[in-house]
């Protein structure tokens, strides 16, 4: 695997907050609702900080790609 596939993965957690947004902004939700789409924005950020953690330590990955994944993800922390 390359570099570019895992900072895509990352990547899309980004589009799809995004998404989550603009369905928000663009309905009318009861507070109920409302609440379990930030729940939802919530847990894909949760995810997403696991992961720009762990990718960088996969060990199956050669050292180029990880010291990549180091560097670029470090934004992300």
């Amino acid at each position: 695997m390359k570099t570019e596939d895992f900072l895509r993965v990352i990547s899309e957690f980004d589009f799809i907050c995004d998404d989550i947004f603009e369905i928000k902004d663009h309905i009318n939700l009861t507070k109920s609702e409302d609440s379990k789409m930030s729940q939802a924005v919530e847990s894909i950020e949760k995810a997403k900080k696991i992961l720009v953690k762990l990718f960088p330590c996969i060990k199956s990955l050669g050292t180029d790609v990880r010291e990549d994944l180091e560097t670029e993800l470090t934004d992300f922390d």
